[in-house]
């Protein structure tokens, strides 16, 4: 059987990684000051982070409907079955919009909400293609990926702006919080994202960040992502030095992209621990 493997833009895949991996992506679009983009063809994460920078309010969408019929249609010319893999059905209505297609495809879509985000969800979607290619069965794979996947993420912004800006926090909230240097530290569990906690300096809230994401951490099951929203450069490698010298274990490194950069905002910076499926 032919699979054809997909994700969205949540995973962060470039129109090359995708390609060099051969997976596909439903591309989301992004809304900056009232204007429409489709990631990666019509704006890219440079110009993203500029516009950001600049003051631009953005906001996120889940793929089109139409187009995503369109690419489901297309890939089912060449491919006996889909393989759909979208950001967690808890933060995006794109699980329950490609759930209600699946009936319209006689058996020939699987939708896989692995409650995933990021570059988990990037890695999960290689090993779905890596299962498929093996010959493991739609449903199979289907029911591993959501009874098997398990993900922390730690998520710091570097300005708090940029969650008041997307409606994350008020901006009372926002004003107390840069009055007090207030930084909070968010976490990605269970497919939501949501406050972990709040403390003084950027500094320590990367410092507690490394210790909620590496708590249940096991090197034979588990993999690391450190992802780089543009921060400094110098905190980042720092940040990757640490855990790689405290923890014995060598960190994946990857960019943040848009999708979640819209709402955290450029200079932040995730640390992910992901089981590892294969």
């Amino acid at each position: 059987m032919k699979i054809a493997v997909i994700t969205d833009s949540s995973a962060g895949v470039s129109t090359q990684d995708a390609l060099d991996q051969g997976i596909y992506v439903a591309r989301m679009p992004l809304v900056i000051d009232d204007r429409e983009f489709m990631e990666e063809s019509e704006v890219s994460r440079v110009d993203l982070i500029n516009a950001m920078r600049l003051g631009s309010s953005v906001k996120t969408s889940q793929p089109p409907l139409g187009q995503l019929i369109a690419m489901f249609d297309s890939l089912l010319e060449s491919h006996d079955h889909i393989i759909f893999l979208p950001i967690s059905s808890k933060l995006s209505g794109t699980y329950q919009t490609a759930m209600a297609l699946v009936e319209d495809y006689d058996g020939r879509l699987t939708v896989i909400d692995s409650l995933f985000v990021s570059a988990p969800l990037y890695y999960a979607t290689l090993e779905v293609k890596a299962m498929a290619d093996m010959g493991m069965d739609p449903d199979a794979i289907r029911n591993k990926v959501e009874k098997e996947s398990w993900m922390y993420a730690s998520l710091i912004p570097d300005d708090i702006v940029y969650l008041k800006r997307g409606g994350r926090i008020s901006s009372a909230a926002a004003a107390i919080a840069n009055l007090l240097k207030i930084v909070p530290v968010l976490k990605v569990y269970n497919g939501e994202i949501d406050l972990a906690d709040k403390v003084r300096t950027h500094k320590k809230a990367v410092k507690v960040g490394i210790e909620l994401a590496m708590a249940q951490f096991d090197p034979e099951h588990y993999e690391v992502v450190v992802l780089d929203g543009d921060c400094d450069p110098k905190m980042y490698q720092g940040l990757v030095k640490d855990i790689e010298s405290k923890y014995g274990i060598t960190v994946i490194q990857r960019e943040l992209y848009p999708i979640v950069m819209a709402h955290t905002g450029p200079g932040s910076v995730a640390i992910s621990v992901r089981k590892k499926l294969i």
